[in-house]
């Protein structure tokens, strides 16, 4: 009997509690919610229809990361109302993370595989043409089910691209990304790894100068291209950080880069980590006593040929790179080796 009275009072007490909180303000139960992550926040809607109400509020979800998956990408129509429901239509950071080979599983016949292409296309364009996404990371999704006439336009507001090298992209899609940022002046942050650049027109690809933050390495590039990177960067550039680096049989020969016109390029950015470039000896002196004269730069970081480190540093002075490493943050001449493709 003691028992139950206490769970009589228990039950009186939360009550009286719980209907105290909820006739605070929602001003007030909003600030409340600020502190709760996710998980608790969806927790805390299910309590009564004025919580809920609190917690549906679009400004709420803004930073919440819609990811799209293999397990809920299945109903084009879910993920479409998804994204234009209250909750979520001003969601900004959207990612797409599809194991392929748990779809593959779903293959018994050439009609599913059709349909497969179907949804994940329709997904692609949905998500792709979501308006208020600022940050875009595509993961894994599969580079046969992104339609390349899509990726010509780039999401208005779209201010971070990230393309792992789990997409190998067609030369088609690297081709109109890299034209439909020419047209988008949001974009500040570009990460595309491991992806073939180098069918890309040389000044199309110094787009990146647009950018403020690029990582465009372990990717097929060519020396024209590297050449109108560099040669904007010297004129005009947005560029702060820059990670280049080349994915060939053998490193990426720059040496016909006039010295003057690289140093005064490089010294423009504040990071540079640049890898898998043969080099001339002239070229780094002249880099590196640039650094000393007139420099924004932090942090440079260059990976030199292993066959050919000896013979690009023995005669550069000692004294020099001294003087760098004491000016500059991080300073590193790695040891590089050759990426061989099997």
């Amino acid at each position: 009997q003691a028992y139950n009275c206490l769970i009589h009072f228990y039950k009186r007490t939360l009550t009286r509690i719980m209907t105290e909180i909820s006739m605070l303000p929602q001003e007030m139960i909003g600030k409340v919610f600020d502190y709760l992550s996710w998980p608790e926040l969806g927790r805390a809607m299910m309590v009564c229809r004025s919580w809920r109400e609190v917690g549906e509020q679009p400004a709420r979800w803004r930073e919440f990361q819609f990811v799209v998956t293999e397990k809920n990408f299945g109903d084009t129509d879910v993920i479409k109302k998804t994204l234009e429901s209250e909750r979520f239509s001003l969601v900004r950071h959207l990612i797409l993370q599809v194991r392929l080979w748990r779809l593959e599983e779903r293959i018994k016949s050439e009609s599913d595989w059709l349909r497969q292409v179907r949804i994940m296309r329709e997904i692609f364009r949905i998500v792709w043409r979501h308006p208020h996404t600022e940050s875009m990371n595509i993961l894994s999704f599969g580079d046969w089910y992104m339609d390349p006439e899509e990726m010509l336009v780039i999401p208005p507001k779209l201010k971070s691209l990230k393309v792992s090298k789990y997409n190998n992209l067609s030369e088609e899609q690297v081709q109109a990304l890299f034209s439909g940022m020419k047209k988008q002046d949001a974009l500040t942050d570009l990460e595309m790894i491991g992806q073939d650049f180098s069918e890309v027109d040389p000044d199309t690809l110094a787009v990146v100068n647009n950018f403020k933050y690029v990582n465009i390495s372990d990717s097929y590039l060519n020396f024209d291209q590297i050449q109108a990177v560099f040669s904007l960067l010297a004129q005009k550039s947005k560029l702060k950080e820059l990670t280049i680096s080349a994915r060939t049989f053998r490193h990426l020969d720059i040496t016909g880069m006039n010295a003057v016109n690289l140093a005064v390029s490089v010294n423009k950015l504040q990071s540079l980590r640049l890898n898998c470039f043969t080099m001339t000896r002239d070229q780094l002196e002249t880099v590196l006593r640039q650094v000393l004269l007139k420099s924004s730069l932090k942090k440079l970081v260059i990976g030199i040929p292993s066959d050919q480190y000896e013979e690009i540093t023995e005669e550069v002075p000692e004294e020099l790179m001294c003087e760098v490493w004491e000016k500059l943050d991080v300073f590193e001449l790695d040891f590089d080796t050759v990426y061989i493709d099997y």
